[in-house]
């Protein structure tokens, strides 16, 4: 069963993983930055991933991040896949 979701909410829930995974204030996480100019390596990459996978029910690999390197990419991305139907995806 899909659920709806929308870009704006999944990129506040990103924004404040993102700022505990990189020792920042959510408010220092621009929505066009780049995850690369943060400072946000492979590793990291994965724990983020595998926070977006738990929350939203998805299988997603780290290279959705290099896909879509910035927040607002990201959010806008993990939104379309939630609605999937789960074949979908």
């Amino acid at each position: 069963m899909s659920q709806t979701v929308t870009a704006d909410e999944v990129r506040e829930v990103l924004r404040t993983h993102l700022a505990e995974v990189l020792y920042c204030e959510p408010e220092e996480i621009g929505d066009d930055t780049a995850f690369q100019d943060l400072g946000l390596d492979s590793v990291l990459g994965a724990e983020v991933t595998a926070v977006i996978n738990s929350r939203y029910g998805l299988e997603e690999k780290v290279e959705a991040l290099y896909q879509n390197p910035t927040l607002a990419e990201l959010a806008e991305h993990v939104a379309q896949c939630v609605g999937l139907p789960q074949g979908a995806r």
